[in-house]
């Protein structure tokens, strides 16, 4: 008798997925279906002209965090004002014509529509005219010396034209296209005087004209309202106010100071790009 084998034969079969990241697919659009009752999510991924459909029970969503340059917000600003002070008041002089440029920086912090910034800007006054002693009576009028007490000066004349650096720490809250701000800076004036000085020929006497720069600090507050007009540009409107407890004059190894309240006033327009 011979023997009978019987073979069965079984096909087992299953799905294998392949998966790629995501970063290495190139995407053209995603889009996520609202969740209705009864219903699951789905994911829509449209890639070469192709439409895939993905239903998710979890969907979570992480959003990559920038570095920390992109985490600040870089601009520039042009600025076209006016300038009162005290110290040209003096002689009589009418509000001096300023003209700037600034970089700025900020933050948010706390919520996404407030925010911290600085910034360092510089004016120009652009009036320029020669304020002499024989033309006003003003407190520089007289004799100074220099720190050493060695070297008498007698006050000629201060000129106009002069530069500004400033730099102001503002908090911002954006309320749509409207961004008010206030804030605080320090600024450092200089402008250009002419003292009556010894040559150091004997005999001594005041027989030459010697250049003084004249510097003023500056501590005060400031105002803006900044108005978005068209994608990374905006206008602003600033007022600033300082005060100076001093006024010092130096040249060379020659140094000297006067001790005077002086206030200052700015109100100008600016235009502002946001990198």
């Amino acid at each position: 008798m011979d023997t009978v084998y019987i073979y069965e034969e079984i096909i087992v079969r299953d799905t294998i997925y392949i998966e790629k990241p995501l970063e290495k697919i190139k995407i053209n659009k995603i889009s996520i279906k609202p969740l209705k009752r009864g219903e699951k999510p789905q994911i829509t991924i449209f890639q070469n002209n192709k439409k895939t459909i993905i239903p998710v029970d979890t969907l979570v969503i992480e959003e990559k965090k920038k570095n920390f340059i992109f985490n600040w917000n870089f601009g520039s600003k042009l600025y076209l004002g006016f300038n009162s002070n005290t110290l040209l008041k003096e002689f009589d002089a009418k509000n001096q014509l300023n003209l700037g440029i600034g970089l700025f920086v900020k933050k948010a912090i706390f919520h996404p529509d407030f925010s911290i910034g600085t910034g360092f800007e510089t004016y120009l006054t652009m009036n320029t005219s020669q304020l002499d002693n024989a033309t006003s009576d003003s407190f520089l009028n007289g004799f100074y010396f220099t720190d050493d007490e060695s070297s008498p000066k007698l006050f000629e004349s201060l000129v106009t034209k002069g530069f500004q650096f400033q730099m102001p720490i503002q908090f911002y809250w954006k309320i749509k296209k409207f961004t008010p701000s206030i804030g605080c800076f320090g600024a450092i004036s200089n402008y250009e005087s002419t003292f009556k000085g010894s040559s150091e020929s004997l005999p001594l006497t005041l027989d030459e004209s010697q250049k003084f720069n004249a510097k003023t600090l500056y501590f005060g507050y400031l105002f803006q309202l900044e108005y978005a007009i068209y994608k990374k540009w905006s206008i602003g409107l600033t007022y600033s106010f300082a005060n100076a407890k001093n006024i010092v004059f130096k040249r060379k190894e020659e140094t000297f100071s006067i001790d005077k309240k002086l206030t200052q006033n700015t109100f100008g327009i600016s235009f502002l790009y946001h990198f």
